[in-house]
């Protein structure tokens, strides 16, 4: 209760602090909404306070109605919340991505590539495309629809196809949208473009060897991506993958267990587990696979591992052994 007193105190002398039209009506919706929050409805709370920001433009009113809304997955009403907060206070970068994250959630694309645009040409005259190009990739890859995220990402970069970042931000969303073809095909230019590409050489030399193809061209470029980052674990996996692929049973083992030892998440347990599999060392691949399904137990790559190799997912979920 004294926390109750205090945090609607702190929050009145916000209201007072910062906005002209608070009077005995907003400070008792304030009341209110904490009396709200209290009982357990917080979306009470949200539709008062979105209220109060509404009628004052009060920051701390719009950012407490964003962060309510986005806790009961009312994201309209956080969206609107966070409008109020970043025209308020447009230099807080906080609102800046909360309303861009919550365009993504809520769909609206057009409002969303509107706004990047804006940002992009900031952006250029500052030169730090590069940076604001990977910020927006990184947006983007959370949609859950992946030809929306390339869709977004393909018209606001659309100036800058050429750069290295955007080249490779839209070959690795086509990957996730299912064009593996568009994929190679981008990386390979960009490869051609600039031969230190890390990220490319990976990318285009695992994807090949994940289909299973070209595997001479395939070590070849994850061999080059080594020379520029030979401590990278998700390159020390590709080279374990392909030598996988080339039946190289033994020297598989070798770099997935040095990829593993740095970086255990699931997709390098996926890889290194079925090199253990095919080893007949069964148990110790159901050892790696559970400590990677502990960490991740929605990763695609290692949920189809177990699947083809018709391992029970319930042999998962035990505890992990040290």
């Amino acid at each position: 209760m004294v926390f109750f007193f205090l945090n609607t105190w702190s929050i009145s002398r916000s209201f007072a602090n910062n906005s002209a039209q608070v009077g005995p009506e907003i400070i008792f919706q304030i009341l209110a909404s904490e009396i709200a929050l209290i009982s357990g409805n917080v979306s009470s709370a949200v539709i008062t306070y979105l209220d109060v920001a509404s009628k004052t433009g009060d920051v701390g009113a719009a950012k407490r109605a964003t962060e309510l809304a986005l806790a009961i997955r009312d994201h309209e009403s956080a969206l609107r919340a966070a409008e109020i907060w970043q025209k308020n206070d447009s230099e807080d970068m906080s609102a800046s991505e909360a309303v861009k994250a919550l365009y993504l959630i809520t769909g609206k694309s057009k409002k969303l590539i509107d706004k990047l645009i804006i940002e992009r040409e900031k952006s250029r005259k500052k030169n730090t495309l590069e940076s604001f190009y990977n910020e927006v990739n990184v947006l983007v890859s959370k949609s859950n629809n992946a030809a929306s995220a390339l869709n977004i990402f393909e018209k606001v970069s659309y100036r800058d196809r050429s750069r290295p970042e955007v080249m490779y931000s839209r070959a690795m969303l086509h990957y996730r949208k299912g064009d593996k073809a568009k994929m190679e095909k981008i990386l390979r230019s960009l490869v051609t473009k600039k031969p230190d590409h890390v990220q490319a050489l990976n990318a285009l030399g695992y994807s090949m060897a994940d289909a299973n193809k070209n595997l001479n061209e395939a070590f070849d470029l994850i061999k080059a991506a080594l020379t520029f980052a030979p401590q990278d674990a998700h390159i020390i996996d590709s080279m374990g993958w392909v030598y996988f692929r080339l039946g190289q049973l033994e020297m598989a083992e070798e770099w997935l267990e040095k990829a593993f030892s740095r970086q255990p998440d699931a997709e390098i347990s996926a890889h290194y587990g079925e090199v253990l599999w095919n080893l007949s060392r069964k148990e110790d691949a159901i050892q790696i696979w559970r400590i990677g399904f502990n960490k991740e137990p929605t990763n695609t790559i290692l949920l189809e591992t177990v699947d083809r190799l018709k391992v029970n997912i319930d042999e998962l979920k035990g505890n992990v052994q040290d």
